[in-house]
């Protein structure tokens, strides 16, 4: 059942992998992402895909908004973030919350 006072929240991500960097290369990256997040405290669920023209969009729900915030002022001190946002293209990166 979910909670009508406080909805959970959708973080949906966007973005393209710079040249050079391959799908395998990219998901065995986040592998290490993956667990950092669902080991967040207000995880729900996360999923990766990528569309055919390349794009790829990173969806993880949260229990609540302080929660994807919380673990989002995390992540970039976590050791394999370095690593994982070189791969991304950042002028395709784009993050919202719903």
């Amino acid at each position: 059942m979910t909670n009508t006072a406080q909805p959970q929240v959708a973080e949906i991500v966007t973005f393209r992998l710079n040249e050079g960097v391959s799908d395998a290369a990219y998901l065995e990256l986040n592998q290490s992402s993956h667990e950092y997040l669902s080991g967040a405290s207000g995880f729900v669920s996360r999923r990766l895909s990528k569309g055919p023209d390349g794009s790829w969009t990173d969806y993880t729900v949260w229990q609540h908004m302080d929660a994807a915030e919380a673990a989002q002022a995390g992540f970039m001190a976590q050791d394999f973030a370095p690593a994982m946002v070189g791969a991304i293209d950042g002028a395709t990166l784009r993050m919202e919350h719903q």
